[in-house]
């Protein structure tokens, strides 16, 4: 009887997880959108000119092209801003024994951070209907 609640339980998580498409098929529009509004919005709270003006420029951009409402956007911008606020920026160190920050790849990377994927799977399903049609 166990075993059967755990086969059936795990047939519904399943069944709930989004679709992840296999190596070598486009991420669906829905996902590029959201995800890339959010390494969008990271890259305007980094200190250099030139990643504030690229994020503003790219999240623009998601704007006009997405569809649905812009309210879903809201809660993943603000969830960013609370990761970005914690300075956990990616570092390596250079030849010279000092850190160099990396924010191309902690923007990119901000999208595997639990809360924000939260946030991420929240927009997804409040928008679903909308890039359906």
């Amino acid at each position: 009887m166990m075993r059967f609640l755990l086969f059936s339980l795990g047939l519904l998580v399943v069944g709930c997880t989004p679709k992840i498409n296999a190596i070598g098929e486009p991420r669906l529009d829905i996902l590029r959108d959201v995800e890339s509004y959010a390494i969008a919005s990271c890259l305007t709270k980094q200190s250099s000119p030139y990643l504030k003006d690229q994020g503003d420029a790219w999240a623009s951009v998601i704007i006009q092209r997405m569809k649905g409402s812009l309210d879903p956007l809201t809660g993943i911008a603000e969830q960013v801003a609370r990761e970005s606020a914690k300075g956990e920026m990616a570092l390596i160190r250079n030849e010279g024994g000092t850190d160099k920050p990396l924010p191309l790849l902690y923007c990119g990377e901000i999208i595997d951070k639990p809360a924000v994927r939260a946030e991420i799977s929240k927009a997804i399903a409040m928008l679903k209907s909308s890039y359906e049609q």
